[in-house]
């Protein structure tokens, strides 16, 4: 498998970097699904963010009045959930034949750090062609084929408990976390056999112990 790690600079047309930027905050991401509407790219992916409190709350505060957000669902201070209209140059990086071994970060200073694989060499060395010219202005940091050991937002789940394991399960299998969601807790609670607060419990506490994870690997 080749494997691609990108840095590329934020500018004002960029929203997540230019924020970040203006906020001196980090933050990591993971794409959930990727769609066109009426001529329009966007990205629903899961957001935690590296900084104390009123810092986070300022970002969010910047980020929801740009008319390309859509939808942010706050789960707890760090992590949750957006829906963002993105300039169509990226759609580039979201190709079904790459996958992320990491998680995507955006640096304090507004940098967006991408590492893909993929077994089509072709697809990322166009990628990194594209990252260097003019349309981006950023570097490859390496390209190289190597073996992905691990997929450090998956390797998270053995150390879930077997009810924390249930409940993340029943949330990707219903669509918990598509856009338009395609089921509630209510529905999945009852699945489970449990209450709505008690399914809530375990998919948060599974939410919880998998971001921490996340956050190791934005170096």
């Amino acid at each position: 498998m080749w494997i691609l790690k990108t840095v590329i600079p934020s500018d004002k047309s960029t929203l997540v970097g230019s924020i970040a930027k203006k906020h001196n905050l980090s933050v990591m991401g993971y794409p959930l699904s990727h769609f066109r509407k009426n001529g329009k790219f966007y990205l629903f992916g899961t957001f935690y963010l590296t900084g104390n409190i009123k810092i986070k709350n300022a970002f969010l505060r910047d980020l929801k009045k740009d008319k390309r957000t859509k939808k942010v669902d706050r789960i707890n201070e760090n992590f949750g959930y957006w829906l963002m209209e993105q300039h169509s140059s990226s759609e580039i990086f979201y190709n079904p034949l790459i996958i992320y071994p990491k998680p995507l970060f955006v640096s304090s200073n507004g940098d967006y750090i991408f590492e893909m694989a993929s077994w089509d060499r072709k697809i990322l060395e166009n990628i990194a062609e594209r990252v260097e010219s003019s349309v981006f202005n950023g570097k490859v940091v390496y390209f190289k084929k190597g073996k992905i050991e691990n997929i450090q937002v998956i390797s998270m789940i053995p150390n879930l408990t077997e009810k924390q394991k249930k409940a993340l399960e029943l949330a990707i299998q219903y669509g918990y976390y598509g856009y338009p969601r395609k089921t509630g807790i209510e529905i999945m609670a009852k699945l489970m056999r449990v209450s709505y607060s008690t399914f809530q419990f375990h998919l948060r506490n599974a939410e919880k112990k998998i971001i921490p994870y996340i956050a190791k690997v934005s170096e």
